[in-house]
């Protein structure tokens, strides 16, 4: 029997449009399905209040690799950057404005310690050096732990690149991997301020204690980062990050990509052990020779599969993966731009179109993590700040402004039964009042706001558990493991089965990365096939 598409792609986030892209330009007929009204997954614009547009999930760019902007025409489709100007830290009643320029950011760094700032670009020149291992393994597929010749030349690739460091680099990226956050900052750095900042970026990037073994992984996808060349760099999209998806499904489209929305895929069909297709929540089949599934790995292996055709073991070790990101994201309509508390005036400063991330000293993140596992709420929460409208004039009404913000530590469930939709507005009210010892007339110029609690996020975009990265980057998942060592190399136990999603190596965030390496995948056994 002939089937109606040679690859079928459940989920039109990012990832799910870049494997499309590969796809279809490989010649491939695919069909995307998207249970939302609009393709882009997290990476989306909407508007959240009338007049007021804004990427109500993902909001920055920095790990979208060149390779996939380059391969799938991003620019040419509608794809814009925009530099975000420095960094602003905010730590209580301390603060740092970084520019990247060493004269600002000696003497920034130099107000907390003589010896920080030197520090500071030792660790950065290490991250750099070590994390071409890891950078060089992202395009490609991890070694199966017990695959045959291809699997060996893979760890032998990876071997070659760590043999390109010196002893004492292999070292250090050994440490980086296997000691805390903790460790790593006791280590290197002095001033409380300095070591406040680097445990806020560990916590952004993870829903882990600073104390547990691994921890110290998220340093790598600050380092790792890439905007418009430059290494680390941080920047925005215009028009906001579904511009990216846009442009994504624009390319998609262009190769003869079908895309629907509002179709809802309610089971993956399974027929003599082999995935053949689809059915839509409507009753509708549609059969491929391939499955990609961007959805995580727990939608994918415990919702859309049905367990019989899984290995048990396999079923029982994806229900244990860790998930849940701890983070509620809010969008702010205003009417004004806010007043920055270490840069008074109402006029706009660079602070204002750069990164604003506000948080406790380091002890008190540690006892936001665990109040978090409790159920509590922080009195004391990180915040992670953009003003896209500063540097984008498509998002709000002249003189109006967007303002983004990834609130940690939030916990799925709340504690003593108590339930999201009756406190989301009451917990928004908390962060506003936060947000103003800060930016002092903030309350003024409210309008209008969104807030999406860690349910609403898996509720509205699919994410298990509220995950932005579609599981923890922890040591026994990541890599060869990632989400498991039967799945790890976009294949599953399920013939004709992939995985496409930031589930898959290399992980979360915004890289295109998974997307590209499921598609070659594919590409591979549809190739072997005909």
């Amino acid at each position: 029997m002939s089937n109606d598409f040679d690859a079928i792609v459940i989920g039109a986030g990012h990832n799910g449009l870049t494997a499309a892209g590969y796809l279809g330009k490989a010649g491939l007929r695919t069909l995307v399905l998207e249970r939302r009204h609009v393709v882009g997954g997290a990476a989306v614009t909407e508007e959240f209040h009338p007049g007021y547009r804004n990427s109500i999930a993902s909001y920055v760019v920095s790990l979208l690799r060149p390779e996939v902007i380059r391969d799938l025409e991003l620019h040419q489709h509608g794809y814009e950057l925009i530099h975000l100007k420095g960094g602003l830290e905010i730590c209580r009643e301390d603060h740092l404005y970084l520019t990247g320029e060493e004269a600002n950011d000696r003497a920034e760094f130099g107000r907390f310690s003589s010896s920080d700032y030197d520090a500071i670009k030792r660790f950065e020149a290490m991250l750099e050096e070590t994390g071409t291992v890891i950078r060089n393994q992202w395009l490609r597929e991890p070694p199966s732990l017990n695959g045959g010749l291809m699997d060996l030349l893979g760890m032998l690739k990876a071997g070659r690149d760590m043999h390109g460091l010196s002893v004492d680099l292999r070292h250090r990226l050994l440490q980086m991997f296997t000691s805390s956050a903790a460790d790593i900052i006791d280590r290197w750095f002095e001033s409380p301020m300095v070591r406040s900042m680097y445990a806020s970026h560990c916590v952004s990037g993870n829903n882990a204690s600073l104390y547990h073994p691994g921890s110290a992984i998220p340093f790598f996808h600050h380092a790792l980062g890439e905007f418009d060349g430059e290494k680390g760099g941080w920047g925005l999209s215009k028009g906001g990050m579904g511009q990216i998806t846009q442009a994504m499904a624009s390319f998609a489209r262009s190769k003869g990509v079908e895309i629907r929305t509002e179709a809802v895929v309610d089971k993956i069909v399974v027929e003599k052990g082999r995935a053949t297709g689809v059915r839509l929540a409507g009753g509708e089949e549609i059969s491929a020779r391939a499955i990609l599934s961007n959805a995580d790995p727990k939608r994918t292996f415990l919702k859309l599969v049905d367990a019989e055709h899984l290995p048990a073991a396999f079923v029982e070790d994806i229900s244990h993966l860790r998930m849940g990101h701890a983070s509620l994201r809010m969008n702010l309509a205003l009417n004004g731009l806010p007043e920055l508390r270490d840069y008074p005036g109402t006029e706009m400063h660079p602070q204002h179109q750069s990164s604003i991330v506000i948080y406790p000293p380091m002890d008190v993140m540690e006892q936001n993590y665990h109040s978090a596992k409790a159920g509590h709420m922080p009195e004391e929460p990180r915040l992670d700040i953009v003003i896209p409208s500063t540097l984008d004039d498509s998002l709000a009404p002249d003189g109006h402004h967007v303002m983004s913000i990834l609130c940690k530590y939030y916990p799925f469930e709340p504690a003593d039964n108590q339930q999201w939709d009756d406190m989301r507005d009451r917990v928004a009210d908390d962060i506003v009042n936060h947000l103003a010892r800060y930016m002092p007339n903030i309350k003024s110029l409210i309008v209008g706001r969104q807030a999406l609690t860690p349910q609403d996020l898996e509720r509205v975009f699919g994410l298990t558990g509220g995950d932005i990265f579609h599981g923890r980057h922890d040591l026994d998942q990541i890599f060869s493991l990632r989400p498991h060592p039967s799945a790890a190399k976009y294949r599953t136990p399920l013939k004709g089965l992939y995985l496409c999603g930031s589930g898959s190596h290399p992980g979360g965030a915004v890289s295109g990365a998974p997307g590209h390496n499921g598609a070659k995948r594919v590409i591979k056994d549809l190739r072997k096939r005909r």
